[in-house]
């Protein structure tokens, strides 16, 4: 062992993960550098191992601010393309949503690069901020249809669309680094505070959400401009040759308006603790090409010698924690790669079930404007639970298990299996709703579209499954992601797991569009009527739940097969 290795290990006792490996040059040098830049920080954390860092409390408001305006957008982005930008085919504005979040969830990808690759955590997430508070001036000003002085429903849609993408790549962008940069705050001591924190992040995000879901849509769901009706026209007639029923309201450039204004003072609570932060550097160099040429070293080695032998020799040429990194990373990639679907799924909570949503009855002799209207109650439960239930499985349900049975029997893989099982059952009910919906309707009426007369109370039992399932699935495979993978690579493994709900959000427009959008096109068009279509919504929500349980089946498989790094020996193949 060389005297700078020994002497980096000894300053950076955080790196565990890499000792009594070969490394190179550039790994020792940042290693040096990471002791050098925390050391006066990583003196207080081994000093009160105990406590979380002070850090942490710049980062978690940071988080729920930024989540504040995300799904401050979300309730009410459907609605805003489909009345006010003309997509007025529900599919379509489905469809157009479910591209919004896909790209919000393949841009961490760009986040990861930049942050792992060149710049740090901190100075990614604060530059990529900026760009997503562009996106939300550009979006409430574009939005806006006194400024850019036109009449409401008659918005160009380019400025809106820019600003939306805008806000996807920089909500996207410091997405996985929000949460690999407060792991970073920890030494390998501090194991369960690393998971405390994990479960106050994921609570601070549907904190977040939890309000904005329920303020946001209270906003938009006011009339602030005038509507372009003829004389002596009304708000149905206006809206009738569209397919459209009349909107709740345009207040949306208020509500986008009030979302800039939080994200600006996210931004700032998380500059103002940059003197308590620790920093993890950058390779100074693009870090994932260095993975890809030490795999491809690695394929072509194995297909000369066997598995040891090919481990060995890659080690010799690209070093055996360059090795090691790239192998924990395929194996983290064989084990997430069904997540997808569970995105797919899960993203109908805001599209589908509101649209069912839609035809219920609103109780208590509200309307749809109201806390029990479709756009709030859709997006109030979700975060409402889960503030629920994931102080109670991680304080409770977990602890107990572990102590009774192991850590082994019930871990993180086999948490999210149980996760797609339970959102399997969440859309085997969707579907049976459904079929109530359209049973209770008036004989005649036309499937999807008809007012029944059950209650939209049951949709809070759907969104009890669903949290429930989310809880499983999303929080572990977050926590999964971040401790299964080598120090370098935590962003991007972060940003792989962000890309799975990418990945399932475009499955789920393709799914939209393949199976419903036709049909409804047709009768917009007057070339169909709603009884002769083929497909419909409960037929959907059937296949939805399948889908979900395939997957589940093969995350189960693949759980049986993996070993977790902490419980495997580095040099283990």
């Amino acid at each position: 062992m060389t005297d700078d290795k020994k002497n980096a290990e000894e300053l950076a006792p955080h790196h565990e993960d890499l000792d009594l490996m070969n490394l190179s040059e550039d790994q020792i040098r940042i290693m040096k550098l990471e002791a050098e830049i925390n050391k006066e920080r990583d003196a207080i954390l081994r000093a009160n191992p105990d406590k979380l860092p002070v850090a942490v409390w710049f980062i978690i408001p940071n988080e729920l601010g930024e989540r504040f305006c995300f799904y401050g957008i979300t309730p009410i982005l459907k609605n805003f393309l489909k009345y006010q930008l003309g997509f007025n085919i529900t599919a379509d504005a489905n469809s157009m949503k479910d591209i919004f979040m896909g790209l919000c969830y393949f841009t961490p990808i760009l986040g990861a690069i930049i942050s792992d690759s060149f710049l740090d955590k901190f100075k990614t997430i604060v530059s990529l901020s900026s760009i997503y508070i562009l996106g939300l001036i550009v979006l409430t000003i574009t939005s806006w249809p006194t400024v850019m002085g036109v009449a409401t429903t008659q918005l160009s849609r380019t400025g809106p669309l820019m600003g939306l993408l805008l806000i996807a790549i920089g909500t996207g962008g410091i997405k996985p680094c929000v949460s690999a940069h407060g792991g970073d705050q920890f030494l390998s001591i501090q194991k369960y505070g690393l998971q405390a924190f994990y479960n106050y992040f994921y609570m601070a995000i549907n904190v977040g959400a939890l309000i904005s879901s329920t303020v946001s849509p209270m906003i938009a769901s006011n009339e602030y401009f005038p509507y372009p009706l003829a004389p002596g026209q009304n708000l149905t007639q206006y809206f009738a040759p569209k397919g459209l029923k009349p909107p709740l309201g345009n207040g949306y450039p208020y509500s986008f308006l009030m979302l800039t204004c939080f994200m600006i003072a996210a931004m700032a609570i998380f500059v103002a603790g940059f003197k308590v932060y620790r920093i993890v550097p950058p390779a100074g160099k693009f870090i994932l090409f260095d993975h890809i040429k030490t795999g491809i070293a690695y394929a072509g080695n194995r297909l000369k010698m066997k598995r040891e032998d090919a481990y060995r020799a890659t080690s010799d040429t690209h070093t055996e924690g360059m090795v090691i990194e790239m192998l924990d990373l395929i194996k983290v990639i064989g084990a997430i790669w069904p997540a997808p679907v569970f995105w797919m799924v899960f993203g109908q909570n805001s599209g589908v079930w509101q649209d069912m949503g839609e035809q219920m009855v609103v109780p208590f002799g509200l309307d749809q404007k109201s806390f029990f209207g479709t756009e709030t109650l859709n997006n109030f439960w979700n975060p409402f639970f889960i503030v629920v239930f994931a102080p109670i499985l991680a304080n409770y349900v977990y602890p107990v298990i572990d102590k009774k049975y192991g850590e082994k029997v019930f871990g993180l893989q086999q948490r999210m299996v149980t996760g797609q099982v339970i959102a399997s059952i969440a859309f085997v009910v969707s579907a049976l709703i459904q079929r109530w919906v359209n049973n209770s309707c008036a004989p005649g009426e036309d499937k999807d579209t008809c007012t029944s007369t059950v209650s939209i109370l049951w949709e809070i039992l759907l969104y009890a499954i669903i949290t429930l399932a989310e809880c499983f699935f999303s929080i572990s495979g977050l926590n999964f992601t971040y401790i299964e993978v080598g120090k370098r690579t935590k962003s991007s493994c972060a940003a792989l797991w962000l890309l799975t709900s990418g990945i399932g959000s475009f499955m789920s427009s393709a799914f939209l569009k393949a199976t419903m959008s036709a049909d409804q096109t047709a009768v917009a068009d007057g070339l169909k009527k709603y009884s002769e279509i083929t497909w419909n919504r409960e037929n959907f929500l059937w296949l939805l739940a399948g889908c979900c349980f395939g997957s589940a089946v093969i995350q189960f498989f693949i759980s049986r097969r993996y070993v977790p790094k902490a419980q495997r020996p580095a040099s283990n193949l």
